[in-house]
Formats: C-alpha cells, sequence, structure tokens
C-alpha cells in the first residue's frame, strides 16, 4: 500500500504527454493560450511569471501509429523579455517513454517570426508534444504556433548509422579504440528514426574516447546563428602596472564574417591600447576560453606571434597540415610585438581552439604559461554532413607544437598555479614573471 502510494505521488508529479490537449508547466502565472495549434491560424500563447519561478504550457497531439513522419512547430511570431528565458522542447513518445526531442534555448530579448523545430515521428510513436516555458522571471508572446505533420518520411535511421560509422572508420582520429564489432555492437533497430540513430553514433563517439566529437542536429544546427550572436564577447584590455598589458581572450562561435572581423578586432584593439601606453609585455589570459573556431584568435593575435611558425594539424597517419595566420585592419600599426615577453594564462575551461592559441604560444620566446592544465581537448575536429542535415563533428588530428610535441591530452602550464591559493594568484605570478623579463632587457 506504502508503495502504492509513493508511486502515486511520483507519477502525479511527472509531466503526463500521455494526456492529449493542454496542460500548465510549473505553477500558475499569468497566462493564456487561445485556439489550437492544430488549427490554421495556430495558437496564440502569452506568459509571464516572477524570478525564480517556472511557467509555461504544454500541448500534446495524438499521432498516426504505425507511420514514419514528421512533425514541425511552427512560431509565425512573437517575442522574448529581456533577460528571460525561453525553452521551447518538441517530443515525441511511446506512452511514457521518449523517443525523440528537440529543445531549444531562447535568450531574450528576440524575435521568434518563423522559428520552427523538427521531430522525427517513428511508427512506435502515440504522441507528440510541445512544450514552452519561460524561467527566471519576465514572459513571452507567441502568435501562430502550428504543430502539424509535414508529410515527410523520416530519414532510415539504420541507412544514417551506416553512413556515420563508415565515416568515423575512414577518419577518426581514434579509431583503434573501437572494438572489433563496433559497425553492429550500437546499430539501431530497422524503424529507428534519425534522433535514436543519433543517440546509437553518439554511442559509438563515446567509445572513440577523444571526448571532442560530437553530432549536431539539422535543428540545432538550425539555431547556431542565433547561439553566436548570444554567445558573442570581445577581448578585454587592462593595464597592469606600468609596462604590462593584459588582454583576456574569450571563446568565439562560428562563421559569421561581421562577428569575426568585430571579434579579431576586438584583439587588436587591445594590443593597439596597450602599445599606446607604453606597455612592453603582455599577458593573453585564455582561462575563460572553451573554444569555437581558432582562426579569428589567430587573427587578432597576430602581432604577438607575427612571422613564426604556430603549429599543424596532425592526421593519424603521421600527415600534417601547417596552421595559417591573417592579419586585421590596423596590425600592421603594431611592431615588434613578436618580440615582447609574454605570459600564457590557462585554466580547466581552455579548451579545443583555446588550447590551440596555447598550442602557438608553446616554444615562443620569451614565452612561459601559468596556471592549471588545459581540458585536455587539444584536438581538430572535421565536419561531415549526412543524409538527414545532420552533422558529424568528428575528431581528426592532434595539434602539433612549434618544438615539434604532439598534443592531444591536458595541456601543462610551465608553472602550475593551485585552486586553493588567495586572490588571482594565477595573474600575480605571472606579472612577476614578466616584471622580470622586463628588467633584464
Amino acid at each position: 500500500m506504502a508503495l502504492l502510494l509513493v508511486l502515486g505521488r511520483i507519477l502525479s508529479t511527472v509531466p503526463k504527454p500521455w494526456r492529449e490537449g493542454i496542460r500548465n508547466v510549473g505553477p500558475a502565472c499569468t497566462q493564456s493560450f487561445s485556439r489550437s495549434p492544430q488549427s490554421p491560424a495556430g495558437a496564440d500563447i502569452k506568459v509571464a511569471t516572477d524570478p525564480g519561478k517556472v511557467c509555461g504550457y504544454a500541448y500534446a497531439i495524438r499521432t498516426a501509429q504505425n507511420e514514419s513522419t514528421q512533425y514541425v512547430l511552427t512560431l509565425g511570431g512573437g517575442n522574448v523579455d529581456a533577460k528571460s528565458t525561453v525553452l521551447v522542447s518538441l517530443t515525441a513518445y511511446d506512452g511514457l517513454r521518449k523517443l525523440d526531442r528537440v529543445r531549444r534555448r531562447i535568450q531574450g530579448p528576440a524575435n521568434l517570426e518563423n522559428m520552427q523545430l523538427v521531430v522525427d515521428v517513428s511508427p512506435r510513436a502515440t504522441l507528440v508534444e510541445v512544450v514552452t516555458s519561460v524561467r527566471g522571471g519576465g514572459g513571452y508572446a507567441l502568435q501562430g504556433v502550428t504543430l502539424l505533420p509535414a508529410g515527410k518520411a523520416a530519414t532510415s535511421g539504420v541507412t544514417l548509422y551506416r553512413e556515420a560509422v563508415d565515416l568515423i572508420a575512414a577518419h577518426a582520429l581514434n579509431v583503434a579504440n573501437l572494438p572489433p564489432d563496433f559497425r553492429t555492437r550500437w546499430q539501431p533497430p530497422e524503424d529507428a528514426t534519425p534522433g535514436e540513430t543519433r543517440r546509437a553514433i553518439g554511442q559509438v563517439l563515446k567509445a572513440l574516447g577523444d571526448g571532442h566529437s560530437f553530432v549536431l542536429d539539422p535543428d540545432r544546427l538550425a539555431s547556431l546563428p542565433r547561439q553566436e550572436q548570444a554567445a558573442f564577447k570581445p577581448a578585454r584590455f587592462k593595464q597592469l602596472g606600468a609596462n604590462i598589458g593584459y588582454v583576456e581572450v574569450p571563446g568565439f562561435l562560428g562563421n559569421d564574417p561581421v562577428l569575426r572581423q568585430r571579434y579579431s578586432a576586438s584583439i587588436t584593439e587591445a594590443l593597439q591600447a596597450g602599445t599606446r601606453a607604453g606597455v612592453r609585455s603582455w599577458a593573453v589570459d585564455l582561462r575563460s576560453n572553451t573554444g569555437g573556431n581558432m582562426w579569428p584568435m589567430f587573427a587578432g593575435l597576430e602581432p604577438l606571434l607575427r612571422n613564426q611558425a604556430l603549429g599543424w594539424f596532425q592526421r593519424r597517419d603521421g600527415s600534417r597540415r601547417a596552421w595559417r595566420n591573417e592579419t586585421t585592419d590596423g596590425a600592421d600599426e603594431l611592431q615588434d610585438l613578436a618580440r615582447m615577453p609574454v605570459a600564457v594564462l590557462t585554466s580547466g575551461r581552455t579548451a579545443s581552439s583555446g588550447e590551440a592559441v596555447v598550442v602557438a604560444f608553446r616554444g615562443r620566446p620569451h614565452t612561459r604559461s601559468f596556471g592549471t592544465p588545459t581540458a585536455g581537448v587539444a584536438t581538430g575536429n572535421a565536419g561531415y554532413r549526412l543524409q538527414d542535415g545532420t552533422v558529424l563533428q568528428l575528431t581528426t588530428t592532434s595539434f602539433v607544437d612549434r618544438t615539434q610535441h604532439v598534443h592531444g591530452g591536458p595541456i601543462q602550464p610551465d608553472e602550475r598555479v593551485g585552486f586553493l591559493t588567495s586572490g588571482d594568484e594565477t595573474e600575480a605570478q605571472a606579472m612577476r614573471w614578466l616584471g622580470a623579463q622586463i628588467n633584464a632587457r
């Protein structure tokens, strides 16, 4: 009896997507839901809540069983309040079991005109549910929300899986780590949807052990430009004493040409500001650089690395491709920075392309690194687009520095500074070393 009561309490607190129609998400708040997502005009949804609360709506519809198809959620228009975070998800269920889910996190302020999410629905699916909710206070207003079948059959999961494992076998850096039966060990069932198949491909990537390979589904890929805009951070300059310049180089996502130019220019402008102030050495802070696109980072730092070998990508067969360096507008006004002392600051958050910058400074004259070991993904990825639009980001190369050292795991700093030190001891140690280099010149 007690077990039944506990089970009943648990079931009362979990989402119930097997129930068709509307349900509230979270506690009561100021909200309204008019018309149906299955109507021609779609639904209009408004939600507003207080800080610290989650509030929204879920809407579930029953699917046509024994049919492999796609369902499309379309937001005809709408907006998200400033500083609000809205979560939108589209999930296919077989009873209580989640089969496939796509999700979008939207940071306000944002315009949601014609935003779409697509979920693959297998013949086993019984329900498709859309959830929109806001957390952190504020709210959102959506117009013309429709949830309809696309009339397009989902791509065969097995075909997608075989395409992916063929690419992994041909190009993965750590393919030797896979078991002999890797092609069949994680193969999904014949009626698997692409979403289920992406999870199976993820198991193969996990077995590679590189910690860097991953899968991007088409919906997440479509949302990347919006994420890049939201995540953009320029470099930050400050002066440490009379003769030391400091530039924080954050991560950079994407290939947007305007954002690339703004990002690289922010690094160059920091170097220009230090030069005008008469600094004679530099601290390059990569502790919050979680990676992304390495080339805009190199372009901005070019004056400190001018006319130097930066590094190489090394494939599993031992062949190499040299790293290139570009310049930004105004970089030619900066002279002799390549001979200045540089302290490189690292942490466990310094990852991927952030680690590429660490490698580029490795072996540079008058250079020393301080902090804690990096994240350990000092490797290069290549993207391969599968037939349904999924992108397989596969680790195919190791980083090689100018001393010919091949990296792959965490990069150890020249001077390790522990987590338990008081204040910013990493910066303090770098300043002491840079000061000694200036006095010795």
